[in-house]
């Protein structure tokens, strides 16, 4: 079996989508299947990305979809993250246990 490569364009609305880097988050599952750099977001996660736009890099938001999913899996399910505040950390570069960002980056 053989690879071959696509090239395609897509027109999407400027609140569908954030670039970082060469890759894209975007709320359209549909793409997900067209490219590997294309990743399914939620909608929330994309609007708190779209603040820091220009600053993040993908290692950044990998670091943060990972973070989200242990503090979720390892603390109250009814607990609230601020995820401004744990971007913000990731982009100053400081480096933090989950613990952490569990006792300091609660939604008061």
């Amino acid at each position: 079996m053989s690879q071959v490569s696509f090239t395609f364009t897509v027109l999407l609305d400027e609140n569908e989508f954030i670039r970082v880097g060469d890759h894209l988050y975007t709320t359209r599952c549909s793409l997900q299947r067209e490219e590997p750099k294309i990743h399914m977001i939620e909608k929330c996660c994309l609007e708190v990305l779209r603040e820091f736009e220009g600053q993040l890099t993908q290692p950044m938001v990998e670091e943060w979809l990972l973070l989200s999913k242990a503090l979720d899996q390892s603390c109250s399910f009814e607990s609230k993250w601020d995820d401004k505040k744990i971007l913000q950390e990731l982009i100053a570069g400081a480096e933090h246990s989950v613990s952490w960002y569990a006792n300091n980056c609660r939604v008061s």
